[in-house]
């Protein structure tokens, strides 16, 4: 049976015609947005997320010695994007009596290097750059011109806890 069409145009049973086109590719791209911007989110948001500071629990504070200086030791799990890793280091804790206790990053603020207490001197000392720190943390000598960071603390129930940036 011979079709009523001109010549060259399609034939709407065969060829559904630019309208239904354009119809399918907009329910295509309503799916794939729907689809993808979750899964993407998914996959991408634990690689940006930031990490949150964690209250460290460094046992009893009446076991701080007045007048000296304390290195204490921690580690704890981290989570770094998918991967759960542990983080350690130490902080250097000064007491001056049982509620006036200072606890310092043991990260020195010209390259973050790793500061030490020397007690026969009386200063904290990094060793990468002779950068020098006084008892309460303040540059003395040195590339550092910033003081040591002192860590946000309490005393609760007895035990010295210290919020540590993970």
């Amino acid at each position: 049976m011979p079709s009523d069409k001109p010549c060259g145009e399609p034939d709407e049973s065969k060829c559904p015609g630019r309208r239904a086109f354009f119809k399918t590719a907009a329910l295509a791209g309503v799916a794939v947005a729907l689809t993808g911007v979750p899964l993407l989110s998914y996959v991408v948001a634990p690689a940006l997320k930031k990490g949150t500071s964690k209250w460290i629990d460094f046992g009893p504070a009446e076991n701080l010695k007045p007048g000296e200086i304390e290195m204490l030791s921690y580690e704890f799990m981290v989570k770094d994007g998918w991967i759960v890793l542990p983080q350690r280091g130490f902080v250097w804790a000064k007491s001056d009596g049982p509620e006036k206790i200072t606890v310092f990053s043991s990260t020195c603020t010209h390259l973050a290097c790793n500061v030490i207490w020397r007690k026969e001197k009386g200063i904290f000392e990094c060793p990468c750059h002779s950068g020098n720190f006084d008892i309460n943390g303040r540059p003395i000598a040195g590339p550092p011109t910033k003081p040591l960071v002192a860590l946000e603390h309490k005393v609760e129930e007895g035990k010295l806890m210290v919020l540590m940036p993970a």
